[in-house]
């Protein structure tokens, strides 16, 4: 069973994107969605993620948010 999650990392904060990329890095093939960044880029990047609860519960605490994709199952994302 796949689990939903959404993703933000600041844009100024190096330890973020670190931390995303070696969590993306490690479980990508796992992914049974990731959408584009939809995130203004100057602040924040944001994803929209789908995948087992194992890859859902790796995502590093600090870059799990709460978006309508979580929470109401909504594509916000271009």
């Amino acid at each position: 069973m796949t689990q939903r999650a959404s993703i933000c990392v600041a844009s100024d904060a190096p330890e973020e994107e670190a931390a995303f990329d070696a969590w993306l890095d490690r479980w990508k093939s796992e992914l049974t969605f990731i959408s584009g960044d939809y995130g203004c880029g100057c602040c924040v990047h944001l994803y929209d993620i789908e995948g087992p609860k194992e890859v859902v519960e790796a995502i590093p605490e600090q870059l799990r948010t709460s978006t309508d994709w979580t929470e109401k199952g909504v594509k916000a994302h271009r």
